[in-house]
């Protein structure tokens, strides 16, 4: 009678012998696998890793994926952005995971890529002709067009359609023929055991990476950006209460003048001799602006270049708070009462009789 030493080594024994044959078995099948096969495997490697580099930086600035999202117009409600948001991503990294490490299910990673893809695709064209949407935000380092995303996507669904059939349908189907009766090497439930736990393994590594990911993200989202509108206790304007060089600011009450800007926005530099004007315009409410500042210091050379006379208050890196302060165009003026938004004007800068009409109006009701 065998001892549990001797049956516990034969187990290992026989389990690295199967490990030893399926690995002989991978090295000879890629040098007898044809090339439609190679090719299949390239693309789907490829396409999982375009996957996972297009959510990194999405990862890393959440804010500006979200005010990407918002551009859609599809979802305009701030807390469905959050969700939306990190479900984006977690999908896009978990897929293109899979598809790196060839975790294919069957065939329903690949058939996940074409309902996403085919999704994307929907939401571009209908951003593209309903809303002008000029940057998908496929790819945050660069940016793509909305017909090259679309040529993209097409190409995709190509590629997908080719590596199911090759990776999937036409093994499945070759599996099917009669074929002569197996060896007894490698043992079968062996193998399969061995195979099992490696995929098991592979799904581990690529969920829990995933939502690592978006644990990150969500730790760095800016919620308050996205909460204040919705706040009983502050307004979105109402938020801001600035010590500053110039004087002391407190939106919350009384009435403000208050540009919405962008330190690197060409238009917005544009307004500044017509918001200086403004400004030396005795009866007007005080100004001051919010600027938006994509790097630090960019503040310092747009008060260079413009030299604005009014206070301007630097709203840091924090894009989805600027998103939510403008409305559709990059510049705004907005009239501001006890906090909230009294009368605002998006792209331009009214005459000055506009906004003395809004004012007198203000003061007739109070």
């Amino acid at each position: 009678m065998k001892s549990g030493n001797e049956t516990y080594g034969n187990a290992v024994c026989r389990f690295w012998r199967a490990t030893h044959n399926k690995a002989i078995e991978v090295v000879n099948m890629f040098r007898t696998k044809n090339k439609a096969w190679i090719a299949a495997r390239v693309l789907e490697i490829f396409i999982g890793l375009y996957f996972i580099a297009g959510a990194i930086p999405k990862v890393l600035d959440i804010d500006k994926f979200v005010v990407q999202m918002a551009a859609y117009k599809v979802i305009e409600a701030p807390s469905l952005l959050e969700p939306a948001a990190l479900f984006n991503i977690f999908a896009e990294l978990c897929l293109g995971m899979f598809l790196f490490l060839g975790i294919r299910l069957k065939g329903l990673t690949i058939l996940g890529l074409q309902c996403i893809i085919i999704v994307f695709t929907i939401l571009i064209t209908y951003a593209w002709i309903f809303h002008d949407l000029q940057d998908c935000g496929c790819f945050p380092v660069i940016k793509m067009s909305p017909p090259v995303s679309i040529i993209k996507n097409i190409l995709t669904l190509a590629a997908g359609i080719y590596i199911l059939w090759t990776l999937e349908v036409k093994p499945f189907l070759r599996a099917r023929e009669p074929k002569s009766a197996p060896d007894s090497e490698p043992s079968p439930s062996t193998l399969t055991w061995a195979l099992a736990l490696t995929m098991t393994a592979r799904i581990l590594v690529s969920v829990l990476l995933s939502a690592g990911c978006i644990v990150y993200a969500w730790r760095h989202l800016d919620r308050e950006a996205l909460a204040q509108e919705d706040s009983q206790e502050k307004t979105l304007f109402g938020q801001f209460e600035l010590f500053m060089n110039e004087g002391y600011f407190n939106l919350a009450e009384g009435l403000y003048l208050v540009p919405v800007m962008s330190s690197s926005c060409p238009e917005c530099k544009e307004k500044v001799p017509e918001l200086n004007d403004l400004f030396l315009t005795p009866d007007l409410p005080s100004m001051v602006a919010l600027c938006y500042e994509e790097q630090p210091g960019e503040l310092d050379t747009f008060k260079s270049l413009t030299n604005p006379l009014f206070p301007t208050y630097s709203l840091g890196d924090r894009a989805l708070l600027y998103f939510r302060l403008i409305d559709k165009e990059p510049f705004r003026l907005v009239l501001v009462q006890d906090g909230k938004i009294a009368a605002s004007w998006d792209g331009y800068v009214p005459p000055l009789e506009e906004i003395m009409e809004y004012i007198i109006h203000l003061e007739e009701l109070s």
